[in-house]
């Protein structure tokens, strides 16, 4: 998709004051078919008990949760390095991110849920929706502004669970669709529910970490998702 530059600039905004921003149709069907493709194919390869990725590093499969799928296949090396959504990251961050990792998670039956939590002290999370994403199947919640005081939330939210924070007046539900992404703050809270619906939720994820030099000042043009 093409965004124009005061959209850019609006999400830019947002992010900064809120901690995450939500994209609408950033992805295209077909990369989106690429996506659930080749997310299938991984699990298949890291599923058997004779799979050769069962030592302990990356590429790994934890039940529902595959990580280091860019070490796996190439195509998600390319993506987390290459895709269209690299440009509005750095635009968003102010300054280029380095790839960490590509994770896979599926939600897709009555689940524990995760408890509230935030990534890392610096960087970005890209969640790309492969299913439609709502509260009844664990979609995930932010704790809006939560990133702006990340030395004290450290503290304070760690004996939480995600029932205690769907209430507050900051809990934000992200409801996506697919094609669809979030992208939040490595500092801002969040957390999902439990999947009471029986459908799936499945996303793909991309972590990215800050980089202290080389703050790049590319404009984001942005292309067509379809690359």
């Amino acid at each position: 998709m093409t965004m124009k530059s005061s959209e850019v600039a609006q999400l830019k905004s947002d992010f900064h004051r809120d901690g995450y921003v939500i994209v609408r149709d950033l992805i295209s069907p077909e990369v989106l078919t690429e996506l659930r493709e080749g997310v299938q194919s991984a699990v298949q390869r890291l599923r058997p008990k004779d799979s050769m990725y069962k030592n302990h590093g990356l590429p790994q499969l934890h039940g529902n949760v595959a990580k280091g799928l860019e070490r796996l296949d190439e195509y998600f090396k390319d993506f987390i390095n290459d895709g269209t959504h690299v440009l509005l990251l750095e635009e968003l961050l102010g300054e280029k991110q380095t790839p960490a990792t590509v994770g896979y998670f599926s939600k897709e039956l009555v689940e524990d849920e995760i408890h509230p939590h935030f990534d890392g002290d610096n960087g970005c999370t890209i969640w790309f929706a492969l299913d439609p994403t709502d509260s009844d199947n664990g979609c995930v919640h932010f704790l809006k502004g939560s990133h702006l005081q990340f030395t004290r939330n450290v503290q304070s939210f760690s004996p939480l669970k995600s029932r205690d924070l769907f209430d507050d007046p900051n809990a934000v539900a992200a409801i996506l669709n697919p094609g669809d992404v979030s992208i939040h703050d490595a500092r801002t809270i969040h957390w999902s529910g439990k999947n009471t619906s029986g459908r799936p939720r499945r996303a793909v994820n991309c972590f990215y970490q800050k980089r202290s030099t080389s703050k790049s000042k590319k404009s984001v043009a942005m292309k067509d998702s379809r690359g």
